[in-house]
C-alpha cells in the first residue's frame, strides 16, 4: 500500500470516531416497513366493552396527550375471568392490543414482578424490543381481590417500535470516545446498547464523574442526548 493510500484510510478511520455528526439526520426508523397486523393470536376487547366500576356511571380512558388515537389507561372492570398469575395477566394485557396500539407483547414484555398492597396486585410487564430494553416503557394490569381478582386497570407507556432499527451507526469504540471527548472513561468500560425515550438508539456509557454517573450517545450520529446524575 503506498503512503497516499495509507494516510485516505487514516483518515476514514478518523471520520467514523468523530462524534456529534450535526448533518447526519438519518432516522432510526426503516424507510420501508411491512404493513402493521391487523389479526392477534387473542380475541380483541374494546372500552366498549369494559364495565365501569361500583359507583362510576362508565369506564375512565385516558389518552396520549400528543395522539388521542392512543389509550394508555383504561379502568373499570377489564375481563369477565379472575386473572390470578402472570400468563393470565399476559393474556388479557394482549387482549387490548388493537385498543392500545401494542405489537406483539408476547415477544415484547417480560414479566417484571407484582406489587401488591391491600386487596391491589399490580402486574407489571417492561418492554423489549429485539433483545434491548425500552427506557421507561412498560405496561401494568391491577387486579382486586375485592371485585373477584377480576382486572380493573391497564396503565401504559408502551412505546410503538414498528420498524425500529436496532442496527447501531456508531460503533461502540466511537461512543466511547465520543464520551471521552467530555469525560474520564475508564479503562475497560463496556457501553451498553439500549432503546432510549424518542425511540432513540443509544450506547450508554458509564463515566467518572462526581456528579454524572453515565452519558448516553445517540447510536445514529454520536452525539450526546442525556446525562444520569448520580443520587446522591
Amino acid at each position: 500500500m503506498n503512503k497516499r493510500a495509507v494516510a485516505t484510510a487514516l483518515t476514514a478511520a478518523a471520520v467514523l470516531l468523530t462524534c456529534g455528526c450535526a448533518n447526519n439526520k438519518k432516522s432510526n426508523k426503516k424507510k420501508t416497513v411491512p404493513e402493521r397486523p391487523t389479526e392477534w393470536s387473542v380475541e380483541q376487547r374494546s372500552v366498549e366493552e369494559v364495565t365501569p366500576l361500583k359507583g362510576e356511571d362508565m369506564a375512565f380512558v385516558k389518552r396520549d396527550e400528543d395522539d388521542d388515537s392512543i389509550v394508555r389507561i383504561i379502568q373499570g372492570v377489564l375481563g369477565a375471568s379472575p386473572v390470578t398469575n402472570e400468563q393470565e395477566a399476559l393474556d388479557l394485557i394482549a387482549s387490548y392490543s388493537q385498543e392500545m396500539g401494542f405489537g406483539d407483547v408476547y415477544s415484547e414484555l417480560k414479566f417484571a414482578g407484582t406489587i401488591e398492597y391491600g386487596d391491589i396486585t399490580d402486574y407489571r410487564f417492561e418492554q423489549y424490543y429485539d433483545g434491548l430494553q425500552v427506557t421507561g416503557s412498560f405496561i401494568e394490569l391491577t387486579v382486586d381481590e375485592s371485585y373477584r381478582s377480576l382486572p380493573v386497570v391497564i396503565n401504559s407507556t408502551y412505546t410503538d417500535m414498528w420498524g425500529f432499527s436496532t442496527k447501531p451507526r456508531v460503533s461502540a469504540e466511537a461512543a466511547l470516545k465520543c464520551a471521552s471527548d467530555k469525560y474520564k472513561v475508564t479503562k475497560g468500560t463496556i457501553p451498553k446498547l439500549t432503546i432510549y425515550t424518542g425511540p432513540t438508539l443509544v450506547w450508554i456509557v458509564p463515566v467518572s464523574n462526581s456528579k454524572i454517573s453515565d452519558v448516553y450517545i445517540d447510536a445514529s450520529n454520536g452525539n450526546t442526548i442525556h446525562e444520569d446524575m448520580k443520587v446522591s
